[in-house]
């Protein structure tokens, strides 16, 4: 007779998963486990049949379900998210792009960011956005760096290190340089101390977030052997869609929307009742609040305490959660952050897309290491 419970290793090998997963799937809820003898834990039969059946059926496994593959880039579980077991909001206030850079890239400065590691120079369209600088340079520099499609990790990871600077460069429409990335947009944006550390906290921040849709497809481009700079692309390419990066700029419009409102509260109330949404609020990752959103709104109001922009979003904030309960998440923050730094246009798109950078490289970087082609199967639902 088959015993009601199974061990983590049986649990684990029933799943064909690692040991180590199976507590990604109890973060999520996708799995009870129970205390069982000693310090050990134990997982029921029954629950392990019914997650293999909505596992091998794929049913919602694309769309914030389970698991789809192993990565030890990123966990987030209760409500917090680390990378590489290192937690992302104690990290922000204290470390740069590059040292989250090398945390997931698993290399060290000096390889990756080497003063002479630079991208070969070249010529920006005029009048052009960062993102069609992007989209034109990206092939252009990747044809010319000899490490593109290098295997050897000190090889991938200094051309890692050119495709992070010569986004930078992109984005700020100047001529990568060695210059750390948020020195390089503070400069461009001629940001005070206090603005270029809230910037360089944001771009922690957004460094790399699972297996979100722009990552994914990075890391679908890397495994059939395409260079890092076409994964970037590939990354770039998605963060676009209004479902995704996009929603960035919908927090701006809607944010502009209400500029010249004088009640707040009693606006935000309306909206409400109406049933609008509220771009910028929520995660369902996060059913408690977007840690990195409640961050930096935090450290905006700590760094511009009477500030009177900074007030204002943070009371349309205040205002959203009460009205419907929802936090604000990470795009709503780079909106506000935006405003209140009094930064261009488009800025929290450029912001998220720099600080993603990395995670894209790194999961480009992680796939390569693997080996492995991601090549899902479709169910087919039409005629015969």
């Amino acid at each position: 007779m088959r015993s009601p419970y199974l061990n983590a290793a049986e649990a684990a090998a029933r799943l064909g998963i690692k040991p180590a997963s199976l507590y990604v799937y109890v973060s999520r809820g996708l799995l009870r486990s129970e205390p069982g003898e000693g310090r050990s834990r134990r997982y029921r039969s029954d629950d392990i049949d019914r997650l293999m059946a909505k596992r091998d059926g794929v049913e919602g496994a694309l769309d914030f379900g389970a698991p789809v593959l192993d990565s030890a880039l990123t966990r987030i579980a209760e409500g917090s998210f680390a990378y590489r077991g290192r937690d992302a909001i104690k990290l922000a206030p204290r470390t740069s792009l590059e040292d989250i850079a090398c945390l997931l890239w698993n290399t060290q400065a000096g390889i990756a960011f080497a003063p002479r590691n630079l991208p070969a120079p070249l010529p920006w369209p005029k009048a052009s956005s960062a993102t069609t600088r992007l989209q034109a340079a990206l092939p252009l520099a990747g044809s010319s760096d000899p490490d593109a499609t290098a295997r050897d990790p000190k090889a991938r990871a200094a051309s890692a290190g050119r495709v992070l600077r010569l986004v930078a460069g992109a984005i700020a429409g100047k001529s990568a340089s060695a210059r750390p990335c948020d020195t390089v947009l503070a400069q461009s944006w001629k940001l005070d101390r206090k603005g270029s550390a809230l910037v360089r906290s944001a771009l922690v921040l957004c460094a790399d977030h699972e297996l979100n849709p722009s990552s994914f497809v990075a890391r679908c481009v890397a495994s059939t052997g395409a260079s890092l700079y076409d994964a970037v692309a590939a990354g770039l390419a998605a963060l676009q869609g209004p479902r995704h990066g996009g929603a960035s700029r919908r927090t701006e419009a809607w944010l502009r929307e209400i500029d010249g409102a004088d009640d707040i509260p009693k606006v935000i109330a309306e909206r409400a009742r109406r049933g609008e949404r509220f771009p910028g609020t929520g995660h369902p990752l996060y059913p408690m609040g977007d840690p990195r959103g409640a961050y930096l709104i935090d450290a905006l109001a700590a760094s511009y305490p009477r500030d009177d922009e900074q007030k204002r979003v943070r009371q349309i904030a205040d205002a959203v959660a009460i009205q419907t309960g929802v936090p604000a998440n990470i795009d709503f923050a780079l909106a506000a952050l935006a405003r209140v730094l009094k930064l261009p246009e488009d800025a929290p798109m450029q912001i998220f897309t720099l600080g993603r950078t990395v995670g894209w490289l790194a999961h480009a970087l992680e796939q390569q290491d693997s080996g492995r082609l991601i090549r899902p199967r479709a169910r087919y639902i039409g005629p015969i």
